[in-house]
């Protein structure tokens, strides 16, 4: 999609914006945003109008056309900055903001040791941020389609960069807590509105590949977001500062690229005043409640391997090891960042089972590496996890944003990805404090066996979506 912003002077009389509307209809255009203010000349008007064509040729065509109307004065346009860099752009700044959330993880040893933090308390830091993100997908999904994205998304890295500068300076738990709050909130902002204003720049505006693209950007920065924070941590000076002053830096290219770029919006949009409590279109149900499901599901499970495993490595290792408890932190993601364009060719349906089956044989593995420390079996566990995790999560998305209407996107994409930071928050929260009256092998038995009931509700709803094709 080609899209041409025209600035034009008019004369300011009745009938001068239809016959300007009529002329870009005619060449089979879509008028997305329009500015009309007084000139200081009394008999002219100040236009500024977004129109967005299938071809560059035809925008050309569209101008010559503007030009030879009676009522225009002076016109001038220039091709607007979206396509594949914009796409990108918006790719890696909801990559670097997810990272940012992850690169806590190896670190939340030595915050359980500086600051003798139980098993659950760590958990509670890790999901602190998912109370954020949720009421904040809610209020900026409703927004971007209201308001358009940019600005949402800008918001979005300036919260990720305070998130890190916070946590950098955090003293005790409660700024620990207070900066992980920060991150919720940019993750928030990102989600959802990203991957609809992703869609809107694709060049085929394809939902599916938007998806995919976005599942891929937040699933690698939970991967290298563990890897980046122990490494520095482990091999730099001042280990619980580094890692966050480094993603600071990466944060900026995002920054600086957003502000350079224009984001349509996406279809009508909702234009009542009040926000609300987004609801599910009846047409979206049969694929929004499986899919929505599936990922608190797949984030549940991989929550644990990124709060729970990491802070308790030692049994594993027998040393204290910042590194490899960010490679293991990180394992699981990285897999189900590999995955993900792997089992694209696979129907949905398959993708999702396939899924299931390896989130659950490696959930066995774990309680059987937790009674019998082994590091070999902890990793085998890690990677089925993440086998699995990448086909439930990639999948859930796509079908999602392929059953949002148009201009409900960013909102109905928001409420899943609620329901995925309700996946990422509770479940390792009941687990973290169940961990501390029970051990943390009985604990994660209970854990598998209710995370192995849903799967099966999932599944069921899975299989009637597809039946129904």
């Amino acid at each position: 999609m080609a899209t041409l912003t025209i600035r034009a002077i008019v004369r300011n009389r009745p009938g001068a914006l239809a016959a300007i509307s009529q002329v870009i209809a005619s060449f089979g255009c879509n008028i997305e945003r329009v500015i009309v203010v007084r000139s200081r000349n009394p008999g002219h008007a100040r236009l500024k109008l977004d129109a967005c064509c299938g071809e560059q040729e035809r925008l050309d065509s569209l101008l010559a056309g503007l030009e030879g109307l009676k009522d225009v004065v002076r016109i001038r346009a220039k091709a607007a900055r979206t396509g594949s860099a914009a796409y990108w752009i918006v790719a890696y700044s909801l990559f670097v903001a997810i990272l940012g959330i992850n690169v806590a993880s190896p670190l939340y040893a030595v915050y359980k040791q500086m600051w003798a933090l139980t098993p659950g308390t760590v958990t509670l830091v890790y999901a602190a941020y998912a109370f954020a993100v949720i009421p904040s997908i809610v209020l900026f999904g409703q927004l971007s389609d209201r308001l358009g994205s940019r600005g949402i998304l800008i918001g979005g890295l300036i919260s990720a960069m305070l998130g890190s500068l916070f946590l950098a300076l955090a003293d005790g738990l409660a700024p620990l807590l207070f900066a992980r709050l920060f991150q919720g909130l940019s993750a928030g902002m990102f989600n959802g509105v990203a991957i609809a204003a992703m869609t809107i720049l694709h060049r085929e505006r394809s939902r599916s590949k938007a998806a995919y693209t976005a599942a891929i950007a937040v699933t690698a920065g939970n991967a290298l977001g563990p890897v980046l924070g122990g490494a520095l941590a482990q091999y730099g000076p001042l280990p619980t500062q580094l890692p966050y002053f480094v993603h600071i830096l990466l944060t900026l290219p995002g920054f600086a690229g957003l502000l350079f770029v224009r984001i349509g919006p996406d279809g009508a949009g909702q234009k009542a005043n009040r926000l609300r409590w987004p609801a599910v279109p009846a047409q979206a149900k049969p694929a929004f409640y499986p899919a929505a499901l599936t990922s608190f599901i797949a984030w549940g499970v991989i929550s644990l391997y990124m709060s729970v495993i990491p802070s308790s490595m030692e049994a594993w290792t027998g040393r204290s090891s910042l590194s490899a408890a960010g490679v293991a932190a990180a394992l699981a993601m990285g897999v189900s960042a590999a995955s993900q364009p792997l089992l694209r060719f696979l129907s949905p349906l398959r993708g999702v089972m396939i899924g299931f089956a390896c989130i659950a044989a490696g959930l066995a593995l774990l309680i059987v590496a937790l009674a019998h420390p082994t590091l070999w079996m902890l990793m085998l566990s890690t990677v089925c996890v993440g086998l699995g995790h990448g086909p439930l999560y990639a999948a859930s998305l796509a079908a999602v944003n392929a059953a949002a209407p148009d201009g409900m996107r960013g909102d109905l994409v928001s409420v899943f990805y609620a329901m995925t930071y309700l996946g990422v928050a509770v479940p390792v929260l009941g687990l973290g404090y169940a961990t501390s009256w029970i051990g943390l092998t009985a604990a994660t038995a209970a854990f598998a066996c209710a995370m192995t009931a849903l799967a099966a509700l999932a599944g069921r709803g899975w299989f009637n979506l597809y039946r129904r094709d």
